[in-house]
């Protein structure tokens, strides 16, 4: 158990060292509070896309802090940052926007579902975004 502790430690500070590794870690957080957010609002009655724009801002934030101080450790300017990184977002927003708006109320797919599946098209956007312009100084 003594030698398992110290290649345990050696094995995920090496994973560490890879931005994709933090981004990764960091998306499965934020995915976590994005979507409970999102199904939390559309459970206690917000329509969907009202419950997505909530969800999505507390997302923002929480992405933000995270990928700045984590991901790509940013010493950048933090309003410059906040601007391009805002700009990501309000591009993934629309995307996700239409989306939800089409496979909802037009191929009827479960909200909770359309949800989920939304994750993937906003973590795309998300890693190349803010990899090659929110933080690319990063």
């Amino acid at each position: 158990m003594n030698r398992l502790l110290p290649f345990v430690k050696k094995t995920f500070d090496d994973l560490l060292r890879h931005k994709e590794v933090r981004f990764f870690i960091v998306g499965g957080i934020n995915t976590a509070v994005g979507y409970t957010a999102f199904v939390l609002f559309v459970f206690i009655g917000f329509q969907y896309l009202i419950a997505n724009t909530l969800a999505t801002i507390i997302g923002i934030i929480n992405s933000y802090l995270w990928n700045r101080f984590f991901t790509f450790k940013s010493k950048g300017k933090a309003m410059s940052e906040i601007v391009r990184f805002s700009l990501v977002y309000a591009t993934s927003y629309c995307i996700s926007m239409l989306f939800l708006y089409l496979i909802v109320d037009r191929l009827s797919v479960n909200i909770y579902i359309a949800g989920a599946l939304n994750i993937i098209i906003t973590t795309i956007i998300s890693w190349f975004g803010h990899k090659n312009f929110s933080f690319k100084n990063g």
